[in-house]
């Protein structure tokens, strides 16, 4: 089965990463090797200098951390995404880039895909990234898709992503608030969904909070001191190696505490103190204790959650919910903050961990590979028809057009005649007469379902006559206006004070924020001194 939309969804995390698939007949999410829906953001090189990915450089690098494999493992690299910061892994001698790691985490998770279904295609992905990423972040992150083997990358922000997954399965006229608190970033988004129509209103975030945050928190506050009450080490946080099992600690206690009122910490096997004591101690750690520690950074979400109702000019009574998305959503008290402090009702009902990567998938179903990329990647096979088609493959509409033409048969008086029936049996089609090789029909969709359709093509006889693709799929479900963009943009002009004349560069903006995508806009501007081609020393610094 030949397809020309995106059929790969990836949420790239800070902690943890996912992909899913469109199989044909519903979003997949993909299980690692070991059977996990999610694989540890983390790459590595092992002893034997061979490149690993997800729970195994994990452990290395926490559990069962040391000086060596501190300078071979590589966590969290999307908070350095976009910038120059090169990270060295002993073993090899090798200096890689944050995209470069990045990469390996994508072809880890395409593996997986290639491992339970060998044929499917991995030209093309939709990419997830925070919405507060900038564009030198985001353009990292594409390259990073292409360094893995996607020819073709689509990125899509991660509020509008969960939006999508979470309203392809309750398409209401409703608003909600989108709360995105992964590992390592936050997002705010105020999305309207409108007569089958998803519209994000306005948002806001922050590229530095999030669950590592809170880890560090617990290890500062708690273990730490309790470490130092009882033994002899004073310079024990700046001991990178014991700081990294310390993490490990911390996250475990984290994600008890969502289940539990009570957790205890044993830390072990991080080596003796200054005294020579062999460092080992119980701790205690209570949820009222960890919320305590974790109430300013919630309220600064609560603040930005706020920030972005207010500037979406929606009544927070107009708010039917708010959708959880990252795996710190979980924690009780975040929830009860919410609930209480906004006066929305927190929704539940999707998984916050896989959520993202499934409405990026299905958000692909909309986006066309281009035909350069199609024809590398695809041939037709002798005899068959090639044919280019023409649909909307993500609608809220019941009834929709196809057209398409067949090149081969534009210069042929024969008659020859389509027929369009879907694979769940409720629709089929009349034979449409092909024009001069182009056709056009009409056809209707089961509702709020990934609609799978088989194309036909019979000569004058009556005759099967094989055509490439032989299928389309179109899902009914909300369609997605274009994206927000998380800043203003503009550029800095220099101007002269008429009341003072000084001069001072000012920002002449282009686009507000929070306009939606495509952008477009001229202006005119003029130079103080004329600039000649070529001329170094008399250059023009523009800032954007």
């Amino acid at each position: 089965m030949t397809t020309r939309h995106i059929q790969i969804g990836i949420d790239l995390g800070t902690t943890n990463s996912e992909i899913a698939i469109n199989n044909g007949n519903s979003v997949e999410v993909i299980k690692n090797d070991l059977d996990d829906e999610y694989t540890p953001s983390v790459f590595g090189i092992n002893r034997s200098k061979i490149r690993i990915v997800g729970k195994k450089a994990y452990e290395q690098l926490f559990r069962f951390a040391t000086k060596d494999e501190l300078v071979n493992n590589k966590a969290e690299v999307k908070r350095i995404m976009g910038t120059a910061e090169k990270v060295r892994f002993e073993r090899t001698g090798e200096e890689l880039s944050p995209e470069e790691i990045s990469a390996e985490i994508l072809k880890s998770l395409k593996e997986s895909v290639l491992k339970k279904h060998p044929e499917f295609s991995t030209v093309a992905a939709v990419i997830t990234i925070p919405a507060h990423f900038s564009v030198v972040q985001a353009e990292a992150t594409k390259r990073s898709g292409n360094l893995a083997g996607f020819d073709h990358v689509v990125l899509l922000q991660e509020p509008i992503a969960a939006a999508i997954g979470y309203g392809f399965m309750n398409a209401k006229n409703e608003n909600w608030l989108v709360y995105d608190l992964g590992g390592g970033t936050f997002d705010v988004a105020l999305v309207s969904a409108k007569d089958g129509n998803l519209t994000v209103v306005a948002q806001n975030g922050d590229n530095f909070l999030g669950g590592k945050d809170f880890d560090k928190l617990v290890i500062e506050k708690i273990i730490i001191p309790k470490i130092q009450a009882e033994f002899n080490c004073p310079d024990i946080e700046d001991d990178a190696v014991t700081f990294s099992k310390l993490k490990n600690f911390a996250e475990v206690a984290k994600i008890e505490l969502s289940s539990r009122e009570k957790t205890n910490i044993q830390v072990e096997n991080i080596g003796n103190d200054e005294s020579g004591k062999e460092i080992y101690l119980s701790i205690d750690i209570t949820r009222k204790e960890f919320e305590k520690l974790i109430k300013h950074s919630i309220d600064r979400t609560i603040k930005l959650a706020q920030d972005t109702i207010k500037e979406s000019g929606i009544k927070q009574a107009s708010i039917d919910k708010i959708i959880l998305v990252g795996g710190p959503t979980r924690i009780p008290y975040l929830r009860e903050r919410l609930e209480n402090e906004l006066k929305i009702q927190v929704d539940s009902s999707v998984d916050p961990l896989t959520i993202v990567a499934r409405g990026a998938c299905i958000f692909g179903v909309s986006q066309q590979v281009p035909d350069v990329f199609m024809k590398k990647n695809t041939g037709v096979s002798k005899g068959e028809k090639a044919l280019t088609l023409h649909f909307d493959s993500l609608t809220s509409d019941i009834e929709t057009t196809v057209s398409g033409i067949i090149e081969d048969l534009r210069d042929i008086e024969d008659d020859f005649y389509i027929q369009i029936q879907n694979q769940s049996g409720t629709y089929s089609g009349t034979r449409v007469k092909v024009k001069h090789g182009k056709f056009f029909d009409t056809i209707r969709l089961d509702e709020n379902k990934t609609n799978v359709f088989w194309i036909y093509l019979f000569d004058g006889k009556g005759n099967a006559v094989p055509v490439d693709p032989d299928s389309f799929t179109i899902i009914h479900g909300l369609s997605i206006s274009g994206a927000p963009i998380p800043h203003s943009i503009g550029i800095g002009v220099v101007r002269k004070d008429p009341k003072t004349g000084l001069v001072n560069e000012t920002f002449d903006k282009f686009f507000s924020k929070n306009s939606i995508l495509p952008l477009k806009e001229t202006k005119t501007f003029k130079t103080l001194r004329k600039l000649k081609k070529g001329d170094k020393e008399n250059v023009l610094p523009i800032n954007v």
